[in-house]
């Protein structure tokens, strides 16, 4: 199947659900990511540094895929590698702890630019996903704040590795109710909810999902 009516099912499907379909382009060929633009794609997720780095360099159209696209950082993001990204990418998915946020800030207030963020927060409690623990969020959330340079617009979590729905339910769930205790707390809003890939994307919309992170059903050609 092509990109289009790859599109077109994820869509069908997402229907009138007020959700933003992040691109993953892992396993993605160019020509498949200028045909997921041609079809109004713009948001596109990158895991890893270097790759993200080669793609940003890209032209389509006359132009930099930098200028046209909005990336998405989604993968683990060492800290060593953030000032490479600060500042070019759209959105970080991935900030998963404290350390993470202070060194992006930092980074950020030397480009002079106020870098958006999401904050990951592992609800499965796998040891091998990054993320913030319930309790650990909570408390740090204040200083998390008041960094001047980030831009906190929500919250991530990675839906555990299972067929059980109850499971992927409870998981989802149980990140909206965050969502909603910290807006209370701390008289903010929280707009975006990062949860659900190729494998449990329509659990999550239906548990309030704002963005899903898709490439192998958007990218596969069977």
């Amino acid at each position: 199947m092509s990109v289009k009516e790859n599109l077109l099912k994820i869509k069908e499907q997402i229907g009138s659900n007020n959700v933003k379909i992040i691109a993953v382009t892992k396993y993605a060929k160019w020509d498949q990511i200028f045909e997921a633009c041609s079809f109004g794609i713009y948001d596109f997720g990158e895991s890893y540094v270097q790759d993200a780095l080669e793609k940003l360099s890209q032209d389509y159209q006359g132009q930099k895929l930098e200028n046209l696209i909005r990336w998405h950082f989604i993968g683990r993001l060492q800290k060593n590698k953030a000032k490479f990204i600060i500042g070019r990418f759209f959105l970080i998915h991935s900030v998963d702890s404290i350390e993470l946020a202070k060194t992006i800030n930092k980074i950020a207030v030397q480009k002079e630019v106020t870098q958006n963020i999401l904050l990951q927060v592992n609800l499965t409690e796998e040891p091998q996903k990054g993320g913030f623990n319930k309790d650990d969020l909570k408390k740090s959330m204040k200083e998390l704040l008041s960094f001047p340079n980030i831009n906190i617009q929500g919250l991530m979590t990675i839906g555990p590795k299972t067929e059980n729905t109850d499971e992927s339910r409870k998981c989802f769930l149980n990140l909206k109710d965050i969502k909603s205790n910290l807006e209370e707390e701390y008289s903010i809003s929280l707009n975006e909810l990062s949860m659900g890939m190729s494998n449990d994307y329509k659990l999550a919309i239906e548990c309030g999902s704002t963005m899903i992170r898709i490439g192998r059903i958007l990218f596969k050609e069977e």
